[in-house]
């Protein structure tokens, strides 16, 4: 009877085993295989935007949707990034300047960033109360801190981004406002939760600002709505988030970002050769993590962004075989099961890496341009 109890036991084990690795199967066809992502985009090209082609030939590059403009999430940090090494080349910001961790801190709102800020200020090593400029710029663009992103921008009042987007022809592109104010701006302990039947542009801009100054500057105001927001019961509902980061967020066009990658990698005169040599050392950080990548490239320089339904990337790359190509890829109204797939395995991240690897754009391209009848 022992006996055969074991057996039995076993056998379920087995059908759950085999069950189990059926849906995994299953869940890598369906969602994160390039296969799948490419089925997923040529099923939804109203939602994914592309630019790819070498910046010696655009003409013969590819592109779908690219002058609509998108969601940015974290990519939209390529623009600050500019705004920064134009200030660093001309002296108006030391690189070298200590900062206190302090100071980050006070933009730090627990719980709306994916854990990115602490896992930035653990990368600095036990025991650090200050960094350097230059290492809030990494935080910003390798670890995508919205922290370090807020004072960055809270340090860059002399830039002319009005100029500066004029030089780099962005048509599309909204200009830097806080990621703090925006996520304060869905809800907080003062107002709460944002009202999506009063969704509109009112002043919006104007009472996001008015709530990163209260966070920032009222320690006690700050105080209260950390303790308002570490309590998951607080956060803003996904459709909220959805509709606040879609509608509010920063926002710009495949082209205008294909623009700035151009500009940082001196394809255009619209940075001066110092200010693209800062911004490239930033956005390399791929060749400085993984010195495997210089097997592969001369040059990898990315920033990828991620939104409740938005997931976002730009690129620059030397093939050390191939020609140069820049790829900006940018979905939006991804339905849930698909973005947390993607964003876990980092699949689309996969297709566009191998996209780079062969210097080729015709994987979009053939998902992506409809077959004659």
């Amino acid at each position: 009877m022992k006996f055969k109890v074991i057996i039995i036991t076993l056998i379920a084990i087995l059908v759950l085993c085999i069950f189990a690795t059926v849906l995994i199967g299953y869940s890598n066809l369906k969602y994160t295989s390039q296969n799948a992502v490419l089925r997923y985009i040529s099923q939804h090209p109203q939602n994914v935007a592309v630019a790819c082609f070498n910046p010696n030939e655009p003409q013969r590059g590819f592109y779908h949707n690219n002058a609509e403009t998108f969601p940015l999430a974290s990519t939209f940090k390529v623009t600050i990034l500019l705004g920064y090494a134009e200030q660093v080349a001309v002296g108006g910001l030391d690189p070298a300047e200590i900062i206190p961790v302090s100071a980050l801190d006070a933009f730090y709102l627990p719980g709306t960033d994916g854990g990115a800020h602490p896992e930035f200020l653990k990368s600095l090593g036990d025991g650090r109360t200050s960094l350097t400029l230059d290492e809030v710029t990494d935080g910003m663009i390798i670890f995508s801190s919205n922290a370090a992103t807020d004072y960055l921008l809270s340090r860059l009042k002399t830039v002319d981004w009005v100029e500066l987007y004029g030089r780099l022809g962005l048509e599309k592109t909204s200009l830097p406002h806080s990621y703090l104010g925006l996520y304060l701006y869905m809800t907080n302990h003062e107002t709460l939760l944002y009202d999506l039947e009063s969704l509109g542009p009112e002043a919006t801009l104007a009472e996001q600002t008015r709530l990163e100054q209260l966070f920032v500057k009222d320690e006690a105001w700050r105080a209260i709505e950390t303790r308002y927001a570490t309590n998951l019961s607080n956060q803003a509902p996904l459709d909220v988030q959805k509709n606040i980061t879609a509608e509010f967020g920063v926002r710009a066009s495949a082209d205008d970002l294909a623009k700035m990658m151009l500009a940082a990698y001196g394809y255009s005169d619209a940075l001066t050769p110092a200010a693209q040599t800062i911004a490239r050392q930033h956005l390399e950080w791929p060749m400085q993590l993984n010195p495997q990548n210089a097997t592969i490239f001369k040059a990898l320089g990315v920033k990828s962004g991620a939104w409740p339904a938005v997931l976002t990337s730009a690129w620059y790359a030397e093939p050390l075989k191939y020609e140069p190509r820049v790829l900006v890829v940018l979905y939006r109204n991804l339905p849930d099961d698909y973005w947390n797939a993607w964003l876990a395995g980092m699949s689309q991240q996969t297709l566009e890496i191998n996209v780079l690897n062969t210097a080729n754009c015709a994987l979009f391209a053939n998902a992506l341009t409809p077959i004659e009848p």
